[in-house]
């Protein structure tokens, strides 16, 4: 019960929770870099939010279906096709045996996930079926898809004569919530004090752009060059995904999901919780524009998101049962 790969696409790999606990020993989080997505497509597969999905970017997998499977396609549109069929993200999808599914094209964002009912079968290591690409652990032996590679998944509940999209899917109006604009909040970071005055009117006011260089480890952000008051050298210090490190050429860093543990930059600001699904999809050669709010702000924008999220879980468990009995 599985898929084959037909074509590997460009650094697909299966993902789930993040690794936590292990840092003080200088193993990162790895996970989805999109937390929202990741979570969204498996309530529609009906799933629990941290079952393991594959998180794909552009060139993406071209897979075989070996089994009937029940899934779901969130995150970024690549313009998904099943067979000769185009389907739609944020739906459930039931898809026969020795149906195909790939891509024809990125329409918008970076990354999108695929989960299947009941679970990709994954490598744990350390409490997390995440990839860990820098140690090979976890996942998928550890690594990226490769030709031929065969995934497993466990049969679902639902077997139809065809292939099919049903009728109920996540709103514009939800996703807008989350993804709606460019623009990025932040917290202060440990060492915003440092900046000289005219570098924070810089980061708050002016755009930055998405790097080519950017990777799950981190997004390069490329804009009028910061400064600090005066040149200090910074002991290397705790890390998250979503602080922003200010580079010595006077450029951005913002972690991400692959982070190293510690880091040696400047820690000038951090994005809010709420707003990493939206930076993970910022795409290279888009522009981000950041603002700075209240740690308050930054609670209650976590709060609304994760109301969003039972929202979205309920109205899916719901639907799946309806789709049981029927």
């Amino acid at each position: 019960m599985s898929i084959k790969i037909i074509k590997p696409g460009m650094a697909a790999t299966i993902q789930g929770a993040a690794r936590r606990g292990y840092r003080s020993m200088g193993i990162g989080s790895s996970g989805a870099m999109d937390g929202f997505a990741m979570k969204v497509a498996n309530y529609l597969s009906g799933n629990e939010s941290a079952a393991a999905i594959i998180e794909i970017n552009f060139p993406a997998p071209e897979m075989l279906f070996l089994k009937d499977a029940f899934i779901s396609i969130t995150g970024a549109d690549f313009c998904a096709v099943i067979n000769d069929t185009e389907v739609p993200n944020w739906a459930p999808l039931f898809i026969k045996e020795n149906s195909i599914l790939y891509f024809k094209k990125p329409l918008r964002g970076a990354k999108a996930y695929i989960a299947v009912k009941s679970g990709w079968q994954a490598e744990e290591w350390l409490h997390s079926c995440s990839t860990h690409l820098k140690a090979a652990a976890g996942g998928h032996h550890g690594r990226t898809f490769q030709k031929d590679d065969v995934i497993e998944f466990t049969s679902g509940d639902f077997h139809f004569d065809q292939c099919k999209i049903f009728p109920w899917r996540i709103a514009a109006t939800e996703l807008g919530k989350v993804y709606g604009s460019n623009s990025i909040r932040c917290i202060k970071g440990a060492e915003w004090n440092w900046l000289n005055d005219i570098s924070k009117s810089i980061f708050a006011e002016r755009d930055f752009i998405v790097s080519e260089q950017s990777d799950r480890m981190g997004y390069r952000l490329n804009g009028q060059p910061l400064s600090l008051q005066q040149p200090v050298e910074l002991i290397s210090s705790a890390t998250d995904a979503g602080i922003i490190q200010l580079l010595p050429d006077g450029n951005c860093i913002a972690l991400m999901a692959d982070h190293q543990t510690t880091g040696g930059y400047p820690r000038i600001a951090s994005v809010i919780k709420a707003d990493l699904p939206k930076l993970a999809q910022a795409v290279p050669g888009s522009a981000v524009h950041f603002s700075i709010v209240s740690l308050q702000e930054a609670a209650l924008a976590l709060a609304e998101m994760e109301k969003t999220l039972t929202q979205i879980k309920i109205g899916c468990y719901l639907n799946l049962e309806k789709l049981i009995i029927d």
